[in-house]
């Protein structure tokens, strides 16, 4: 199982906001659902770069010049059979 976590900073926030935990199955489903995350980001802020999330590199990176957002994919554990 994959866990996905979605943090976000504002610029007047010390610190960051989980907004979200969720898991998965897959990694491609947990990959997918950072894609929606990065959609629903742009449509929210806007955009100015975004990194996807890659399995050599699982967290997809959101920047609007001021708001910043990360969703991680960790594995969580082992699928149970």
């Amino acid at each position: 199982m994959y866990g996905v976590a979605y943090l976000i900073h504002f610029p007047d926030e010390e610190d960051p906001n989980m907004l979200s935990l969720e898991l998965f199955e897959t990694f491609d489903e947990a990959l997918e659902r950072t894609k929606q995350i990065a959609e629903d980001f742009i449509a929210d802020y806007g955009e100015d770069i975004i990194e996807y999330a890659t399995e050599s590199n699982p967290v997809t990176v959101m920047f609007n010049g001021e708001v910043i957002a990360y969703a991680y994919i960790q594995k969580v554990s082992e699928k149970q059979e």
